[in-house]
Formats: C-alpha cells, structure tokens, sequence
C-alpha cells in the first residue's frame, strides 16, 4: 500500500494542531495572576452599551427575528462582570481561581466543570492563558485571561454569543504592585 505524502502530511499537521490548542486542567508553573489587576482605560474597549443592546432585542422580537427570548445579552454585565469592571482581585491556586470583579462578591471556579449559579462553566488552561467558558441555555460566553511575558499587564478578551448576536471586547489591566 502506497501512502500518498500530502494526505499523510496533512494529518501529520492536524494532530499537531489538535494537541496543541488542546485545554488542560493543570495550572502551567509559569503562569500567576494572583493579585490586584487595574484597567488601562486606554488600552481597553468600553464596555458595552445595555441600553443599546435592549434596543436591538427589543426590535428583533418585534420583527419575529428573535427565537429564544432567554437568550438575552442585557445581562453581560451581571454574568460576565470583567466588561465593566475597573479592577480584579485574584487568588491562584494548583486546583482553582478566585475572582473578584468590581461589586462582585468572590466566587472560587475549581479547575475543571462545574454548574455556578444556572451556568455550566470549564475552567481550563490553554497554553499560556486561563479560559473560562460559560454556556446556559442559549447563551455562550468566554474569557480568556492572557498574561504577557513580562507579567505585569493581563489581557482579558471575552466572546459572548447570545441571541445570534455576539459581542466581542478586549479589556486590559495591569498589576497592582504589592504594598509592604
């Protein structure tokens, strides 16, 4: 049997795209983003505009273009409070992440899945990025909280698809330095 090289080659390169996008439970040990974390304004894409997002669900139910009215968006600043934070307070661990957003209470996310207030969320690594995917009915959303090499800036874009509609923002902070 001959084995054609571009179809062997193909899978080759599949299988080194598969496992090295794969998630991963375990926290990588060069990667700590316990710490205060203060937005860069700047830096950072504001935060999304509720009243329009409303507006625009409020008119596709009217047109009939809206299935599922649970699959909201108006609440992305409840479920996924990094887009309107202007700090984080982080806690690491080998097995969870402590986060607190700006007028949230801490909530602990253990490595792995686990159910959190009616939303199935993964907690996972991704080379060198922590990503927290949440999805609840008709609704899915992700935050992928990058450090960079330096290790004092954290870029945290989030993806949220709700509805057909689907918001994208990138917010950036830097850490806090640590008082004696």
């Amino acid at each position: 049997m001959r084995v054609n090289p571009v179809w062997f080659g193909g899978l080759a390169a599949l299988i080194l795209l598969v496992s090295c996008t794969s998630t991963r439970h375990e926290t990588p040990r060069s990667f700590d983003i316990s710490g205060r974390w203060n937005l860069v304004v700047d830096a950072s894409d504001p935060a999304p505009d509720v009243d329009a997002i409303w507006d625009t669900e409020r008119q596709a139910s009217v047109e009939g273009r809206r299935r599922d009215p649970t699959a909201s968006a108006i609440f992305i600043e409840q479920d996924f409070p990094v887009v309107k934070s202007r700090f984080i307070e982080i806690a690491q661990d080998d097995n969870f992440i402590g986060i607190q957003y700006e007028d949230t209470p801490y909530v602990d996310l253990n490595l792995g899945e686990q159910v959190r207030a009616g939303w199935l969320v993964d907690v996972s690594w991704s080379g060198q990025s922590l990503i927290i995917d949440k999805s609840r009915e008709a609704i899915q959303g992700t935050e992928k909280f990058t450090l960079t090499e330096t290790g004092s800036r954290l870029e945290v874009k989030v993806s949220v698809t709700a509805n057909r509609e689907r918001i994208r923002l990138k917010r950036v902070f830097v850490k806090q330095p640590t008082s004696n």
